[in-house]
């Protein structure tokens, strides 16, 4: 069973060691977004987005619905961005520690 779960933990953490896919998640934080909006945000093309966004949704970090002819995309559990917050906060601090280091 711990094997298991350490398993679905990488895979799941493997879905969120990508620059592009922490900003599509942050492109969603505030609400539901459609492809069209993240791309404004991000600057990304619709390939590139939808791409990461199923990568996301194999990991079960997002889901989506259909609305109309789009989908809108949004964070199946709130605490991913908690996780993600805490994560940041660790490597600010590495980085004022390195830089404090170096004077």
């Amino acid at each position: 069973m711990d094997h298991l779960i350490f398993d679905i933990q990488a895979n799941f953490y493997k879905a969120l060691g990508n620059d592009v896919r922490l900003q599509i998640l942050h492109a969603m934080r505030e609400r539901p977004v459609i492809v069209g909006e993240i791309m404004k945000q991000t600057g990304f093309g619709q390939t590139m987005v939808s791409r990461q966004l199923a990568i996301l949704r194999s990991a079960g970090i997002v889901n989506c619905q259909r609305r109309g002819t789009e989908m809108l995309y949004q964070i199946s559990d709130e605490s991913i961005y908690e996780v993600c917050d805490l994560v940041r906060k660790v490597l600010t601090a590495q980085i004022h520690k390195h830089f404090k280091a170096l004077e």
